[in-house]
Order: structure tokens, then C-alpha cells, then sequence
């Protein structure tokens, strides 16, 4: 009979040791503490903060920020001006044009006042001029009478003045020389002057007067 071979069979194991873990040096520091809870919180976005200098952006709201009131101020008064009549906005631009015209001196040209520029070409003139009829022992005279101004600021030699009569017509009648009442004026000053000479006849002839240099007349 056959006996089994499996039991005189031997088996071979290599048994291996677990190797041990190598072990970890302490630290020398504190260890670090666990986390034992966290929270959680939101954060929401902010815009940056410039850092620096703004002046720029000040003096951009200085500047823009007084606009606003005037642009409500020029809004109202459309808004009054829409409200008028067309008679009551008719007066209002004519007193407009009155106030332009008088603050721009206009009133001064059509007055006949010289100006400035009038006072320096022409300093002198000759103003309150009247003719009177007078009877001079037993003789028709006329007596001239005026006033010499000196509209500038410096002292001016005074010429001679020229009297023309003429009639209602416009006609020269006749005409005389006038001697000059001083021989200079002072600046911003006056001198009175008159003289008689023989009537021509008829109606009482308007006269004429005119330095005899300068072309300066007065009536």
C-alpha cells in the first residue's frame, strides 16, 4: 500500500520582526495648541482707501459744488420770467436797456455834457451865453454876456472870442471880435465875460460865439 507523502512534509518560514517606528525627537519649542473651534464671519467689500494727498478731489468738490445753487437760483427766475405777460416782459427789457444805456454813460452824450475825452481835445467852452437889448443913450445896444470854462486840469491860455449876429433866417448879420476876459484859466475853473455892441435893427439877432483858435462855439 501506498502511504501518503504529505505528512512527512516539512515547511519553512522566515519569520521577520516588525520593524519598530522610528522615534521623533522632541521639540524644543511650545507645541503648537490644537483648534478646538473656529467662527466663520463675512467680510463685505470696501473700496480702497487713496492714501496720499487729495487735494485735487477737494478743490474738484470746491469747485463744482457752488454751481448748484446758481443753477436753482437761475431757475427760478426763468421760471418768474415765464409767468409775466407779454406787456410785463415788454417793460422789464426796456428798463433793462435804460439801466445798460445810463450805466454805459449814454445819458451824458445826449445831455451834451463833454467828456473825458471831449475835456482834454477841448478843455475850454463857453456856456450860459445871453443877449439882452438895451438903450444906451438913446442908442439900441445889444449886451452879451457868458461864462469861459476850462473843463481840464491845467492851466490854459484863453484866446479871443468871436461873436456872429445872425437873423431868424440863419443870415450872418454881423460879426466882432470879443477880447478875451483873462489871458489864462486855471484847471476846472470859470471866468464871466461881457460886452455891448451897437444893435443891427430889426429883431433882436441870435449870436454866435466861438474861440478864435480853437473852434469852440457857444450860444
Amino acid at each position: 500500500m501506498f502511504r501518503s507523502s504529505r505528512r512527512h512534509d516539512t515547511f519553512d518560514f522566515d519569520l521577520l520582526l516588525p520593524e519598530h517606528p522610528a522615534r521623533k525627537a522632541p521639540r524644543s519649542g511650545t507645541p503648537a495648541n490644537d483648534v478646538v473651534d473656529a467662527e466663520f464671519v463675512t467680510v463685505k467689500e470696501t473700496p480702497a482707501r487713496g492714501y496720499g494727498n487729495d487735494n485735487r478731489q477737494r478743490r474738484y468738490q470746491q469747485r463744482v459744488m457752488p454751481s448748484r445753487p446758481v443753477s436753482g437760483v437761475m431757475q427760478r427766475v426763468e421760471r418768474r420770467l415765464g409767468k409775466l405777460s407779454v406787456d410785463a416782459y415788454s417793460a422789464l427789457v426796456a428798463l433793462s436797456v435804460i439801466v445798460v444805456f445810463g450805466v454805459s454813460g449814454g445819458f451824458t452824450l445826449v445831455s451834451g455834457t463833454p467828456s473825458a475825452a471831449q475835456e482834454q481835445v477841448n478843455p475850454l467852452g463857453l456856456s450860459h451865453v445871453t443877449v439882452t437889448p438895451q438903450d444906451a443913450d438913446g442908442m439900441e445896444v445889444l449886451s452879451i454876456n457868458g461864462i469861459v470854462e476850462n473843463h481840464g486840469g491845467d492851466v490854459v491860455a484863453v484866446p479871443d472870442i468871436r461873436a456872429d449876429l445872425l437873423s431868424e433866417n440863419g443870415q450872418l448879420v454881423a460879426s466882432i471880435v470879443i477880447e478875451a476876459p483873462v489871458s489864462e484859466i486855471l484847471g476846472r475853473q470859470s471866468h464871466g465875460f461881457t460886452t455891448k455892441l451897437r444893435h443891427p435893427g430889426g429883431k433882436t439877432p441870435r449870436v454866435k460865439l466861438s474861440f478864435m483858435e480853437t473852434g469852440v462855439s457857444g450860444s
